[in-house]
């Protein structure tokens, strides 16, 4: 199962300065209980998701590097049961001239995809080189954003009260380019702590943006979204839940628990 990347890099802390909009990424390691949320369409044999899955986002000399890990179990309606595990490893340079990538998915432990290469920005472009699963180059355009690029534009358009941010984005995740991600951002929000709980929530009382953001394969903007995925984002950058639409199914994350890291770590 492909989980959408755009989910995966919003997990950044921002500061903020009066009158100006300053986004600084704070390094952190985020984890998250992953359920079905609703119920499946009739098309569907999946009756129930159980899984959890890993953020950590690190700040380097140079740029950014995250990695994400979910295990996931599907329960189908005959009882038998899917084991689905994905990861993704990258480099992202600060200027945003390079990207480096490496994702793969297993299915009960069988390895069924491995995408791997990097893309360089240079001379009004952008040359994609895979390694795997084979050998070829992509040449994209330069209006392109890599993905912690989208994550700090989308934030400084949220904070300046914009609603729709149209953007073409490439994170590696798959041999065919570029998505095209049009993301709406709802006005802010605050859920009110309860008394009543016996643990708060840490991030109860903070406003957060409803975003929602469908994901087309680029070109095809008139046909339905490869995935559609809300979440309720912080203005610190962390996201409270999120839910993703396959289409057949819809799974919630949850985050339990976060640990800010130190530069380098």
């Amino acid at each position: 199962m492909r989980i959408v990347l755009f989910l995966l890099f919003t997990l950044y802390f921002v500061s903020l300065k009066p009158l100006i909009a300053v986004i600084e990424l704070q390094p952190h390691r985020a984890y998250y209980t992953v359920t079905l949320e609703g119920r499946p369409t009739p098309q569907s044999s999946v009756v129930d998701v159980q899984g959890t899955m890993l953020i950590e986002f690190s700040k380097v000399n140079e740029g950014w590097t995250v990695q994400e890990r979910s295990d996931i179990r599907l329960i189908h309606d005959d009882g038998s049961t899917e084991r689905n595990r994905w990861g993704y490893v990258t480099f992202e340079s600060q200027d945003g001239s390079r990207l480096h990538f490496n994702t793969y998915r297993k299915i009960e432990g069988d390895l069924v995809e491995e995408i791997k290469g990097q893309a360089v920005r240079k001379d009004k472009k952008i040359n994609v080189t895979y390694q795997k699963p084979q050998k070829k180059t992509l040449t994209i355009t330069e209006d392109v954003l890599f993905p912690t690029q989208h994550i700090k534009s989308l934030l400084e358009v949220a904070q300046k009260g914009e609603s729709i941010f149209p953007r073409l984005v490439f994170d590696g995740s798959s041999e065919v380019g570029p998505s095209e991600i049009n993301t709406f951002i709802g006005s802010k929000k605050v859920v009110p702590e309860n008394p009543s709980a016996d643990i708060e929530h840490q991030f109860a009382n903070q406003p957060f943006w409803p975003v929602r953001f469908a994901v087309h394969s680029q070109g095809k903007i008139d046909y339905e979204p490869i995935y559609v995925t809300t979440q309720d984002l912080l203005p610190n950058g962390i996201i409270k839940q999120y839910v993703i639409d396959y289409g057949g199914i819809k799974i919630r994350g949850v985050l339990d628990r976060i640990e800010f890291l130190q530069e380098g770590s």
